[in-house]
């Protein structure tokens, strides 16, 4: 799928669910690296074969990575994109785009889940800053405490929609955002038609367990993607 919205199937634990994201037609496979929050979570090396000829470009999730170790990860896996599931800072972004010039970099922005308060002014404010340091793609998803453990991404769970259409209508055309967080086969229509957003990242969404995608719950993703994408441009 290279037009109109586009799908990033993430929390990717095996070859054959990266396969099975090429099949559907997403546009990427998202991998989680040594993560501790994350069931979903490999080392470097247990990622390697999912690295090595992908079927889709690879993107590599890291939260707080010390830069070393972000260093060895990319030299290793050759990622399409690295995406921080935490604040980056704008130093290291600086640095990574000099030395690896083509590598895509990726931000999540997480906020509280629906119904809770969010500081609008700062989330505008952190969006600039990525903005101005270069990031190629920003994702919107939830933060929230699950089972006693805070986890950012993979919860399961919806921001506030109207706040995220909100920060992206300020920033629309200057970098493609993608709605994550919660974003379910039968949410998801109604999610692209109130965010309007570049496209869509789903994990747990599509998952029979964590770390297990559902080729049913795949399907009727890429359905509903695609219904919206030709009401659109009908």
């Amino acid at each position: 799928m290279t037009v109109g919205s586009r799908v990033k199937l993430c929390g990717t634990a095996r070859r054959t669910d990266a396969e099975l994201a090429a099949a559907a037609g997403a546009d990427w496979f998202g991998v989680v690296i040594e993560t501790a929050f994350s069931p979903r979570s490999l080392a470097v090396e247990e990622a390697k074969p999912l690295f090595t000829n992908p079927p889709l470009p690879p993107v590599a999730l890291v939260f707080e990575m010390p830069e070393a170790r972000l260093q060895e990860m990319i030299e290793t896996l050759h990622p399409f994109a690295v995406q921080f599931l935490a604040p980056a800072d704008v130093a290291l972004l600086g640095r990574l785009k000099a030395n690896w010039p083509t590598l895509q970099l990726w931000q999540s922005l997480h906020l509280p889940p629906a119904g809770e308060k969010v500081d609008l002014s700062g989330v505008g404010q952190q969006v600039e800053t990525y903005l101005q340091a270069g990031v190629d793609l920003l994702l919107f998803d939830t933060a929230a405490t699950v089972a006693g453990t805070k986890k950012f991404g993979g919860t399961g769970l919806t921001a506030d929609w109207g706040v995220i259409r909100a920060v992206l209508d300020s920033i629309r055309g200057r970098v493609p955002v993608l709605l994550a967080g919660g974003v379910r086969p039968e949410n998801v229509y109604a999610g692209l038609c109130e965010v309007l957003p570049d496209g869509v990242d789903l994990c747990s969404g599509v998952e029979s367990t964590p770390g297990s995608r559902d080729p049913l719950k795949v399907a009727a993703l890429m359905a509903e993607v695609k219904r919206w994408n030709s009401e659109r441009k009908g």
